[in-house]
């Protein structure tokens, strides 16, 4: 919204209309559909300061840059738990959703240590919001383009990471204009060093307990070996899961 609304400034600059008009319309509230920059874009028309090619070009720029904007106002549960997984499937239907019922037969005691299964590997989801962490309101309005994550060294944040539970880890980085995805084994997230405990606890977060829970905080560019398009996310999980 911030790059629209500049746009739209320097469109009424030019447009050489009525002051007191333009300074109206910015003031008047906002009534659902008639929002503020409804309202200037079709003062915008009406003045033949754009034409409805130039109005079409704009909406669809503002689309590209917010296609995942809708992923920040995902209630954090939500979010968290259940997008990464679901995303994941719906691209490559190939993964099988682990469950008590489909891996009873090869785990037994399965009580979801993984997401996903494909072929004997265990495969676990994550998915990380880049957004400002200096400015406040919503989750939403703080929303970062890909190019604002790499340029503020915005650090990624994964937690409740089990590398004893599962083989591989499939990491999802949201920006409102991109997607990134990164491929990594356990024991890639180990040699890191980046992983730290996750709880003050004597049973968790320790190198060598049975079940080592941790997090981390990582940047684009410490992240970029596992870094893969992704159209090749399942066959990276394939290779690396052999």
């Amino acid at each position: 919204m911030r790059e629209l609304r500049k746009q739209l400034d320097e469109l009424l600059k030019q447009s050489g209309g009525n002051k007191n008009v333009i300074e109206m319309i910015k003031k008047e509230k906002a009534i659902f559909p008639f929002s503020t920059e409804g309202r200037i874009f079709a003062y915008l028309l009406a003045t033949q300061t754009i034409t409805y090619e130039k109005y079409v070009e704009l909406q669809d720029a503002y689309a590209k840059r917010n296609q995942y904007l809708d992923l920040f106002e995902m209630a954090p549960r939500t979010f968290g738990e259940t997008w990464g997984e679901k995303h994941i499937l719906s691209l490559f239907p190939e993964f099988v959703k682990a469950t008590k019922e489909n891996m009873t037969s090869i785990y037994p005691d399965f009580d979801g240590e993984f997401d996903l299964w494909l072929d004997g590997i265990r495969v676990e989801v994550k998915a990380c919001r880049a957004n400002s962490t200096k400015t406040s309101g919503s989750l939403a309005s703080r929303a970062y383009l890909h190019t604002e994550a790499t340029t503020n060294s915005f650090k990624y944040h994964y937690q409740q990471l089990k590398p004893s539970c599962c083989d591989i880890f499939i990491w999802i980085g949201v920006c409102r204009d991109d997607l990134l995805y990164w491929v990594l084994t356990s024991d890639e997230l180990q040699k890191t060093g980046k992983l730290s405990p996750q709880h003050r606890n004597e049973n968790t977060g320790v190198d060598g307990a049975q079940i080592f829970e941790g997090q981390v905080f990582m940047t684009e560019e410490e992240l970029s070996p596992f870094l893969v398009n992704e159209r090749d996310v399942l066959n990276e999980v394939k290779r690396k899961g052999k």
